[in-house]
């Protein structure tokens, strides 16, 4: 450029150099522009694939806590109404034994003299091995309440047990099963 200036025409080399920026200008905010254009069009396709993907996973999320939620809802009915049933049949087959006066047997004696509670004795067979089935034996408070309802049902079948032994193991029954239901309740409440 100097070199030119020596000559004596710089409003050559000024226009020329002007014109040359111009043109580099031109060419870098084409540039730009068609980048800027280039980005926006990524950033939609990224979001019209990534968009359903994650709308998708949020869906399959939520349906699974759905249908865990009304699944441990029925088994927290189910264990409630056995509860209800193991202790009412427990109760009754208490009133029964505090009344009974010839041999116990285990609880045969009344059975064999009275075929009608057989039925009575077993439903409380059957309503203690369906809690057992539904209790998670992981569960510490589970644990307890199986080990107090089998101490009951020896209780019951022992001759020389008494009676107050059993209606405090009922107590702690209810206790155990309150305590269970709620904690169960509340997990459902949470959807955990």
């Amino acid at each position: 450029m100097s070199a030119v200036i020596r000559l004596g025409r710089p409003d050559i080399c000024r226009t020329l150099v002007l014109s040359k920026l111009a043109q580099l200008v031109s060419a870098t905010a084409m540039e730009a522009s068609l980048l800027i254009g280039m980005v926006s069009a990524c950033t939609a396709l990224v979001a019209s694939i990534v968009g359903p993907i994650v709308a998708l996973n949020v869906a399959k999320r939520q349906f699974n806590a759905t249908a865990i939620s009304a699944n441990r809802n029925k088994r927290i009915d189910t264990l409630r109404d056995e509860l209800a049933e193991f202790i009412s049949l427990l109760a009754t087959a208490l009133v029964v034994k505090s009344k009974w006066k010839d041999r116990w047997e285990e609880g045969r004696g009344p059975m064999n003299s009275e075929p009608a509670l057989l039925e009575k004795f077993e439903r409380i067979v059957l309503a203690q091995s369906k809690i057992q089935l539904l209790i998670n034996p992981d569960d510490e408070n589970h644990q307890h309440l199986c080990e107090t309802i089998d101490a009951a049902i020896r209780r019951l079948r022992a001759e020389d047990a008494s009676d107050s032994e059993t209606e405090a193991d009922l107590r702690t029954i209810v206790a155990l099963a309150q305590a269970i239901l709620k904690r169960e309740w509340q997990r459902v409440k949470l959807g955990t």
